[in-house]
C-alpha cells in the first residue's frame, strides 16, 4: 500500500477503546478514574446547561465495570439496575465519592 493510501484508512482501534460488545452504543473507559472523571465533566455540562438553557440531557449518574469489555461505562440508572454491570460489595470509599 502506497504512503498517500495509508492516509485514507480507517484507524484502527486499539484493545483499550474498542466498542463493547454487551453495550456497543455506550463508550468503553479503560478504567474507573477515567470513567470518573469523564463523569464530572459531564456533570458540569450538565450544570452549565441548567444555568443557561433551563434543562439538560446530560443524565450520567455513576460509573459501572462492565462484565462484557471488563472495562468501564456510564449510567444514568440507580446501581444494580445495569445488566451487564459487575456488583460488587460498596467499600467506604465508594460511598464518599459518590455522594
Amino acid at each position: 500500500m502506497s504512503k498517500s493510501a495509508k492516509k485514507f484508512q480507517k484507524p484502527q482501534l486499539t484493545k483499550h477503546n474498542q466498542r463493547c460488545s454487551a453495550t456497543p452504543d455506550k463508550r468503553r473507559y479503560r478504567d474507573n478514574q477515567e470513567a470518573k472523571h469523564d463523569l464530572r465533566n459531564f456533570r458540569a455540562r450538565a450544570a452549565q446547561d441548567l444555568k443557561t438553557k433551563g434543562f439538560t440531557t446530560y443524565n450520567q449518574k455513576r460509573t459501572y465495570e462492565c462484565s462484557g469489555c471488563n472495562g468501564f461505562h456510564l449510567t444514568s440508572q440507580e446501581l444494580g439496575r445495569v445488566k451487564f454491570e459487575v456488583v460488587r460489595e460498596l467499600t467506604i470509599q465508594d460511598l464518599i465519592l459518590s455522594a
